[in-house]
């Protein structure tokens, strides 16, 4: 909305601007208009694919499918996830997934971008005195679904192997 204020604005002041300056050189004025719909169109690019790419998670045989965020999936190797749980923090729900350290390094490996929601999860945790996200490494919302928490958990555990360990902590 600010955006599209903002493109108003200028291309109301500068919309009218000769292209070229009396002295016969370029007007800069005169881009001024199509700049700035370009940088509200650059700017407009996070919100819609935030819009587009929803977070996601799935499973096979294989891998964990976690989409935390708009930015990447996460393809989790059963032979790297811990444990997947559902955990309730200041009333909001999360799935954690902890991921073993070992020499197993194939798949995907969570970075800083793919961490926002573990970021919230443990701001969240510190005003409660717990720290519900410190030994997990990948969190999603699960308002974001649709379905039960124990639905979303028992069709990961018909993928899961044995080791990996499905907890219900709501």
């Amino acid at each position: 909305m600010s955006a599209t204020l903002a493109v108003l604005l200028i291309r109301a002041l500068f919309g009218d601007e000769p292209e070229t300056l009396d002295s016969g050189g370029h007007n800069p004025l005169a881009d001024l208009p199509m700049w700035t719909a370009g940088l509200a169109a650059v700017g407009a690019v996070p919100i819609a694919l935030a819009v587009i790419r929803r977070p996601r998670v799935g499973a096979n045989h294989f891998a964990l499918t976690v989409r935390p965020g708009w930015v990447r999936t996460l393809v989790l190797p059963w032979s790297r996830v811990g444990e997947v749980a559902a955990v309730d923090v200041g009333g909001e729900r999360f799935l954690v997934v902890r991921l073993l350290e070992g020499l197993d390094r194939t798949g995907t490996n969570p970075a800083w971008i793919d961490q926002n929601v573990l970021r919230e999860l443990n701001k969240i945790s510190d005003g409660q005195g717990r720290r519900d996200g410190r030994d997990v490494d990948v969190a999603v919302r699960l308002r974001d679904f649709n379905g039960t928490p124990d639905g979303h958990l028992a069709a990961l555990a018909a993928f899961a192997p044995d080791q990996v360990q499905i907890a219900n902590r709501l």
